[in-house]
């Protein structure tokens, strides 16, 4: 046993977690994803992915089936 605290969840939903770690890290967990932020990195990412979610409400108004695609991200 490490003696440290459990991180403390500050959001979730099914798939989705968001801890912050007693070093102040923010633990963000999307199904098998996870990411270790500083908290100014993970308050750029966290307005990132808003402005693109408001940019695709605007270019694409139905809201597409959002899955993880194998293989995505490279080249």
């Amino acid at each position: 046993m490490s003696g440290r605290p459990d991180p403390l969840l500050l959001a979730s939903a099914p798939g989705y977690r968001v801890e912050l770690a007693h070093d102040g890290v923010v633990h963000v967990h999307a199904g098998p994803l996870s990411f270790r932020l500083a908290r100014d990195a993970c308050e750029a990412l966290t307005t990132t992915l808003a402005r693109a979610m408001v940019q695709l409400a605007r270019t694409c108004p139905k809201r597409p089936v959002l899955e993880v695609v194998p293989g995505g991200g490279e080249g």
